[in-house]
């Protein structure tokens, strides 16, 4: 039976493709490199570069003309509402969602001026001064929130993270795990910490 080269062609490539996803599907996953923390999240390790290696802007393309396109409007509503301590925090959440870590803590510093003690924007201020490499600033910031927020569980979290990875104080680490282990009790919204527990442990 006759077929024509096209008829060929396209049997060709779609075989190619069939093995490729074959091929593809049977390549290892690699595991996850970042916890990220933040009020709402955690973090653990991230991945390592180099010492001295600058940070790695992974903004690019659609993500960044998004995040461009946030900061534009953002801009434009504090320029008429500049002591709007809401429009510096949500320009810092930009910042922070695009791992800008410096101009994340700039934007968070001012709206705690105007707005001191708002126990969310300071949890999210201790992860970015962890994530410039600050920790012992970061849990002196983690202390405050829940010195005023005794039940604050990001901050708790938070505090876990850091005592455990960065300053290595595992007792300390354990401790404030023992403590967010109970609010869990009455709180659904604190994700499973089995893992966290397994990494204190292993510590």
């Amino acid at each position: 039976m006759y077929r024509s080269p096209w008829f060929t062609l396209v049997i060709g490539l779609m075989v190619g493709l069939v093995i490729g996803y074959v091929l593809a599907e049977q390549q290892p996953v690699p595991p996850g490199k970042a916890l990220r923390l933040g009020a709402g999240a955690a973090a653990g390790q991230t991945e390592a570069l180099p010492e001295g290696h600058p940070p790695v802007d992974d903004s690019s393309g659609a993500d960044a003309q998004r995040m461009r396109q946030q900061v534009s409007e953002i801009q434009g509503l504090l320029d008429n509402n500049p002591e709007d301590a809401g429009l510096m925090a949500a320009m810092g959440n930009v910042y922070f969602d695009a791992s800008r870590w410096q101009e994340a803590s700039g934007w968070y510093e001012k709206s705690l001026v105007l707005s001191p003690g708002d126990p969310d924007i300071m949890t999210d201020l201790a992860v970015v001064y962890r994530n410039l490499g600050r920790p012992q600033e970061s849990l002196e910031l983690l202390d405050k929130v829940i010195t005023l927020t005794p039940d604050h569980w990001q901050a708790w979290y938070n505090r876990v993270v850091v005592l455990n990875f960065d300053l290595h104080e595992h007792d300390a680490a354990a401790e404030a795990l023992a403590r967010l282990k109970e609010l869990k009790r009455t709180n659904p919204d604190i994700p499973d910490l089995s893992g966290l527990e397994k990494e204190i442990q292993g510590g």
